[in-house]
């Protein structure tokens, strides 16, 4: 299925070529990402891994800043979910070595119902569902929100937690033998991811793993 799903993208993107999500111009390779304004996305330092020491520590490729802010906000504040493939096609190309070989499942992030009524989408279940069709990886959409929640965006870092507390609960019995992989566009505090992970711990899946678009790097200490 993913050969197929890659063919009949090629077939389409042959027939209208695709023009750079953050720029506008032709592109003139693959991804719908100008050579010039890839450079605008920041690597992570130290590689897809956040650095040792910090209390969470999700896989992302790019530092949320520069051109992978933009390409997050413009899918999440300006309605343009076609850029979650980009997303995920810059994710898959970064494919975490704990994930190659190993017996993984995605579980996207999900919104509560009327924040997805009023965005048109759910961001993590897109990136999810495009992860999973770039890569083969298995997904589940497991995770519910048992409330709505004030945008963390609009939160002070310190009352991103209190936020979510409780707010996720696992629909579904674990998988045995699979590791979960919790996916979302972005990290900053890691208090949604936290939250995530809590609700499949009480709902006795294994500990999950983290896999985002990027990661908002914390203060440098004075």
């Amino acid at each position: 299925m993913t050969k197929l799903w890659k063919r009949l993208d090629a077939w389409a993107r042959w027939l209208l070529p695709p023009q750079c999500q953050l720029c506008g111009l032709p592109c003139p390779g693959p991804e719908d990402l100008c050579p010039a304004c890839r450079l605008t996305l920041r690597p992570l330092p130290g590689g897809l891994e956040a650095p040792r020491g910090t209390a969470r520590r999700p896989f992302a490729p790019f530092c949320y800043g520069s051109g992978a802010q933009v390409l997050a906000q413009q899918m999440k504040f300006h309605r343009r979910p076609e850029a979650a493939r980009l997303m995920a096609t810059l994710m898959a190309e970064a494919l975490p070595r704990p994930f190659l070989g190993n017996a993984v499942v995605l579980i996207p992030l999900a919104l509560h119902w009327r924040r997805r009524l009023q965005r048109g989408f759910d961001q993590a279940q897109l990136l999810s569902l495009w992860l999973h069709r770039l890569t083969g990886l298995p997904l589940t959409a497991v995770l519910r929100r048992h409330r709505a929640t004030a945008p963390q965006s609009r939160l002070p870092r310190e009352a991103r937690s209190g936020n979510l507390a409780g707010a996720f609960y696992a629909a579904s019995p674990p998988q045995p033998g699979l590791t979960p992989v919790l996916v979302d566009d972005v990290a900053t505090t890691g208090a949604t991811l936290s939250a995530g992970r809590d609700a499949l711990l009480a709902a006795g899946w294994a500990p999950p793993l983290h896999w985002v678009f990027a990661w908002t790097l914390p203060p440098s200490p004075p």
